[in-house]
């Protein structure tokens, strides 16, 4: 079987490279944390697949082009945040502005939950890294447990030493080795993400690297 990185190669090409060389220096990590076979590696990399775009998004990106997009993630009925589309105008193309009313002091039950005590935290601890870790507090937690000040220096989540070690903490954490080798995919996403965002891009991102990683073995069925 490929490495993890070969295969995370393969199903991405046009990934950036804080991902594809972090993976590379993840490779001993990843096995310590039991990510190994078929099965784990599908399931762990099916999520990150999906939350970075297919290795192309380091950070959370919080500017909105148009109306209907920013609401059917955030408005009404969508999202804590419950934006209405009388305030869209001034949040699209503006993703501070979006991140402080997401995630800051225009959610205070979010903010609160997230660690963003101050003003600006919202768009400095938005999503970033491998399983796009946010909020001020997992930066913090996070950082203690890699080694490095994540919350002095947030960018740091995506340099390549570092963009998979909090990913692999969550996955720990999460016990979800055991929900992998029983291919739960809905388990693993609802730990990972809280809900059930892009469920489907999960399903086709398994479905590709489990192509790979079992050399071509038939698909397990998802519990």
């Amino acid at each position: 079987m490929e490495t993890i990185a070969a295969i995370f190669a393969d199903v991405a090409p046009h990934a950036k490279d804080n991902y594809t060389s972090g993976l590379k220096l993840s490779d001993a990590t990843i096995t310590q944390f039991g990510i190994t076979g078929p099965l784990r590696i599908a399931g762990f990399l099916a999520q990150v697949l999906t939350e970075t775009g297919a290795g192309q998004v380091l950070f959370e990106n919080l500017s909105y082009a148009t109306a209907a997009r920013l609401l059917q993630i955030f408005g009404v009925g969508n999202h804590s945040a419950a934006i209405t589309a009388a305030e869209v105008p001034g949040l699209l193309h503006n993703p501070v502005a979006l991140a402080e009313r997401v995630y800051g002091h225009g959610n205070p039950k979010k903010a609160k939950e997230l660690g963003n005590t101050d003003l600006g935290d919202a768009f400095k601890y938005r999503g970033g890294g491998a399983l796009q870790t946010t909020g001020r507090t997992a930066y913090r937690a996070m950082g203690k447990r890699i080694g490095v000040d994540l919350e002095a220096n947030p960018a740091l989540i995506v340099d390549a030493a570092h963009i998979f070690l909090p990913a692999l903490h969550e996955w720990n954490d999460g016990k979800l080795n055991p929900a992998a080798d029983a291919n739960d995919i809905k388990t693993i996403t609802k730990k990972i993400n809280g809900g059930l965002n892009g469920f489907a891009d999960r399903k086709t991102w398994f479905g590709k690297v489990w192509k790979i990683a079992s050399e071509g073995k038939p698909q397990p069925p998802f519990k």
